[in-house]
């Protein structure tokens, strides 16, 4: 499984052949009798690249899940005799994981300075697979709606924003309502998105479309876009704390007024590691002193 998944990650053999610490001829002899036992091709090989088959796709999150299941119970057992030894695993989106992790694994680290942090950076729907997945200890993004497969602990109030180049008519503006942005070409996230979800089903409430224009997978491109003029969006708070700049106005979107939450959540049929657990307070104790929008 290890192999299958390092293949999968580096789409090669070569790389993941390094990464493990064997030869490339034993990694392929993994891969092939694992292909033998499960009676399917799981990778696409050419000279150029290797890639996963549609019957890999399915496989690789299994693989994943199993996995992190094994580490999180081998990391446990560890954590029994020394607390402060393990590894924890924060999925979040980009527009969190930019600024406001660094002050908090600083924090962290200054009282758990063997523990190994990864942090997961992808858009709110992969963070949420990840965990109901088991492959992160835990996620911290937007969270509008309950779910009873996860523990959801809101931390602070997220407000949106319309997003506009300094030289748009909106700029000066005290705040805009959806149904003016009728019209303007918009540079948004995907369609899975919350914010693109949400202000969506409020237009079509409102009897009219947005026009995405331009789709982009960051806030970063989203940013970068809007300044350059190729249109305006829709964002929340805590995407505008890490991303305004001099060369783009954040105007609050007051009508329909929609908040959503940033909240910690992990998945309530896996018992967290006492790292993972320790790191999720310091998240929780820095969200309380500091605002969302």
């Amino acid at each position: 499984m290890r192999a299958v998944q390092a293949v999968a990650r580096y789409s090669s053999f070569v790389a993941a052949s390094v990464d493990m610490r064997m030869s490339q001829p034993g990694i392929s002899r993994l891969i092939r009798s694992t292909e033998a036992e499960l009676g399917v091709e799981l990778f696409h090989r050419s000279t150029r690249q290797v890639v996963l088959t549609s019957a890999g796709l399915q496989f690789l999150p299994v693989i994943d899940r199993m996995l992190a299941e094994f580490d999180l119970a081998a990391g446990s057992l560890a954590s029994l005799q020394q607390h402060h030894q393990g590894h924890v695993i924060l999925a979040c989106p980009v527009s969190i994981a930019s600024k406001m992790l660094a002050e908090i694994v600083l924090r962290y680290r200054a009282d758990h300075s063997d523990v190994t942090i990864e942090i997961r950076e992808a858009l709110r729907e992969e963070v949420v697979n990840q965990i109901r997945f088991g492959v992160a200890d835990f996620g911290l993004a937007s969270f509008m709606e309950p779910d009873e497969d996860l523990a959801v602990e809101a931390l602070c109030e997220v407000a949106y924003y319309v997003i506009v180049p300094r030289n748009h008519r909106f700029a000066e503006r005290e705040s805009v309502s959806l149904v003016e942005l009728r019209g303007e070409p918009m540079v948004s996230l995907p369609p899975t998105s919350i914010i693109r979800r949400t202000f969506d089903a409020a237009a079509a409430r409102g009897g009219f479309g947005l026009s995405h224009t331009i789709t982009v997978n960051s806030p970063v491109s989203v940013f970068s876009l809007v300044e350059a003029g190729a249109g305006i969006a829709i964002q929340n708070g805590a995407n505008v704390r890490s991303h305004l700049n001099e060369h783009v106005a954040a105007l609050p979107l007051d009508s329909p007024r929609i908040t959503s939450s940033i909240a910690t959540f992990r998945l309530r049929s896996r018992m967290m590691s006492p790292v993972a657990a320790s790191f999720m307070r310091v998240v929780e104790a820095f969200f309380r002193t500091h605002p969302c929008t």
